[in-house]
């Protein structure tokens, strides 16, 4: 996880890159500290960038602050998994692996980009609809631990 020191910085500089191989475990303490992600075993993340799957990491001088996942399948893509760091939220972070990965999948020819999110999750929701995603539809009893709907949501690349 990222110092706590850099925490009151106004302006954080960080970059995105592709997943390596030693990045599981930051990421697996991430989302130990982000109830709201999809909560996956250390192993999928190199499963997913092995498999061919957008794994994209955010890091702060060197040490990683949130990370994202979405496969490609024809000209569709679907973020399946994303966190910031608590301690590094609300600094555009996320908005620019987002933005990273929808480059990534129009790359790879994806027309539009899909999502789900719990319904009880309003700031996601609303993080999705300033990114251009619209509700497309719901899921009823999707997710479990507690038991809730999926809001699905779609944006349009082409």
């Amino acid at each position: 996880m990222c110092p706590e020191n850099e925490r009151s910085l106004l302006v954080t500089p960080f970059k995105v890159r592709p997943f390596q191989p030693g990045d599981s475990e930051t990421i697996s303490e991430i989302c130990r500290h982000s109830p709201q992600a999809a909560q996956w075993q250390k192993e999928s993340y190199g499963q997913a960038h092995s498999s061919g799957q957008i794994v994209l990491i955010a890091e702060i001088n060197g040490r990683i602050c949130g990370f994202l996942v979405a496969r490609v399948t024809g000209d569709e893509a679907e973020i399946l998994n994303m966190a910031v760091d608590p301690a590094h939220r609300r600094k555009g972070i996320a908005s620019t692996l987002l933005s990273a990965a929808i480059s990534e999948a129009q790359a790879q020819n994806a027309k539009n980009i899909y999502l789900e999110v719990r319904e009880s999750n309003s700031a996601a929701i609303s993080f999705y609809r300033r990114h251009g995603f619209e509700k497309s539809t719901e899921r009823r009893g999707y997710y479990s631990s507690p038991t809730e709907n999926a809001v699905g949501m779609k944006k349009l690349t082409a």
